[in-house]
């Protein structure tokens, strides 16, 4: 998550660096409003580091965590810094670690100088003569003395002291540059340093810190201290819109981070307020600027942003009296024409009010309409559904009537075929075989197969969910389905039940059975029911 958002940000920040600056200046208002956001990845990245700690129980390898830990705390809070970096000189000395212990020791000035106390770091450093430096220290020894007499020459300015703490700091810097050549961004950097400070060429400088600018990764310490040199470079040479960029820039690195302890802002907050620009952001920026020198507990850097503070928030307060001075002026002068116009105004409002009141009434009258409307339209829906409805149930309704008249039909064919053939067979007194046809069911048989199914047909036509919904009334493990498309007798029982037949003998006539089976399976299907005392109410009031 902490490098998604520096990532994200950073390629924010850096397109089109030499853009215009309100663009950058927009993208400062965008990291400075999310600045706590990177303090709490800062913070949940060093807890996550710390927890490592209590796993491993090697000296070496508890060194080494201490000197990242310290890493991350050095340019973020000098406090827990100089715990860590005096947890890590303990340790070194407890396991007699020469490496380590002057590791610390140097971090420790390094601390203590950017805190503004020089004497103490000095003291510090003063102590490792005593011993050989490690080879693999010489470089962070010099680079120490160099920022020591850097930080303390800049708080000598114009005392007498200064050009002392000067000449010690050029004296440095050579001999860091002598150590620095296996390290080539770092040497690039110190040569464009070289170049500002002892040959006081600011266009060769520019060429170093650029180069630098060009190699190092822009989420580290080395990057946003090579930006906030070339700004410098760009001041001296008087090109303050690319001044103004690099700071800026240098401003935007520091905060996504994040770097508390840092000068870019602070410069930023300055230049504005220098320049006449946005006093409103300078304020905000300077206000930032001292948060994290507070954070950092950084001396130098709280007493110099406090010191602005006041004269920046006083100019703020001027620039507003002037904005309410003209506008107080402009106010007169449009009080005349105010007056000249308060005749015409009025009649003006008058003739408003009164369209105002028409436009009312009318959006009343529209949305009263829009109701109805909306009112009638869903009468209509439903008057349509009940009608689609209505053709349906005559359809089927008309399907029932067509089976009865074709049932009639036949019959009346067949009465009038029996009718023939009885005649034919008295005129020829063939009476026993007239006795046989009357005694002989296939052609009562066939006319109840052929009548249940056209009944099955017609009633599942006009009451198609019969069977589902009688099935709900059931317990379960006792549903009944459908045969081949027809309904078996049961089913067939209470379809006519549904219809409204009731007597147990009407019904046994018309399904071709006695009573008593009628009856059977009334009690059968009651006794499967959910709730049989009013099951066959129930059933009558199916596919309503």
């Amino acid at each position: 998550m902490r490098y998604f958002l520096f990532s994200l940000l950073a390629c924010l920040s850096t397109a089109g660096a030499f853009a215009d600056n309100s663009n950058l200046y927009w993208r400062l208002d965008s990291v400075v409003n999310a600045s706590a956001t990177f303090t709490m990845e800062k913070e949940r990245h060093i807890y996550q580091m710390k927890k490592h700690i209590s796993l491993t129980k090697s000296a070496t390898t508890r060194l080494k965590l201490y000197d990242d830990i310290f890493n991350e705390y050095h340019y973020f809070r000098f406090d827990s810094a100089m715990v860590y970096v005096d947890k890590g000189i303990r340790l070194a000395k407890e396991s007699h670690d020469s490496y380590y212990t002057q590791l610390n020791i140097i971090h420790k000035a390094t601390l203590l100088s950017s805190a503004g106390l020089y004497s103490e770091a000095l003291a510090l450093l003063d102590k490792l003569d005593d011993t050989p430096i490690s080879q693999g220290l010489v470089y962070d020894y010099n680079l120490a003395l160099y920022w020591l007499y850097t930080y303390w020459s800049d708080y000598a300015d114009n005392s007498e002291y200064r050009s002392v703490y000067w000449d010690k700091k050029l004296e440095y810097l050579r001999k860091t540059i002598a150590v620095a050549k296996d390290r080539p961004n770092d040497y690039y950097y110190l040569l464009g340093e070289y170049e500002m400070y002892v040959n006081n060429n600011h266009t060769n400088a520019l060429h170093y810190y650029n180069k630098v600018l060009s190699l190092e990764p822009e989420n580290t310490r080395l990057y946003s201290t090579a930006c906030f040199a070339a700004a410098c470079c760009y001041e001296h040479l008087k090109q303050y819109e690319k001044y103004e960029s690099y700071m800026v820039r240098t401003a935007i690195t520091d905060i996504m981070t994040p770097v508390k302890e840092n000068l870019s802002l602070y410069k930023v907050a300055v230049w504005l307020f220098s320049t006449n620009g946005d006093i409103r952001r300078a304020e905000t920026y300077m206000s930032l600027s001292i948060d994290d020198a507070k954070f950092y507990s950084n001396r130098l850097r709280i007493i110099s942003s406090t010191d602005k503070l006041p004269m920046i928030v006083s100019r703020f307060k001027a620039k507003i009296n002037g904005q309410n001075k003209r506008l107080r002026l402009a106010l007169l002068g449009g009080l005349f024409l105010l007056l000249a116009l308060v005749v015409a105004a009025a009649f003006i409002v008058r003739q408003n009010g009164l369209l105002a009141k028409r436009r009312k009434e009318i959006a009343e009258q529209n949305k009263l309409l829009k109701g109805l409307n909306e009112e009638l339209s869903e009468l209509n829906g439903k008057l349509t559904t009940r009608n689609e409805n209505l053709v349906d149930v005559n359809q089927r309704r008309e399907k029932l009537a067509k089976l009865y008249i074709d049932l009639c039909s036949k019959y009346i064919d067949r009465l009038n075929s029996y009718q023939t053939f009885v005649y034919r067979k008295v005129k020829v007194n063939q009476i026993n075989d007239l006795k046989n046809a009357v005694t002989s069911s296939r052609l009562s048989d066939e006319d109840a197969v052929s009548f249940l199914h056209g009944f099955d047909k017609a009633f599942l036509d006009l009451y198609p969910s019969f069977v589902a919904e009688f099935n709900k009334l059931l317990a379960p493990g006792n549903l009944v389905s459908l045969k081949s498309g027809n309904m078996p007798t049961e089913l067939r029982l209470f379809a006519l039940i549904r219809l409204g037949v009731k007597e147990s003998s009407e019904i046994a006539n018309l399904l071709f059975c006695t009573p008593r089976t009628i009856y059977n399976y009334r009690s059968a299907i009651k006794a499967k029911a959910i709730n049989k005392e009013t099951f066959e109410d129930d059933v009558r009031s199916l596919c309503m």
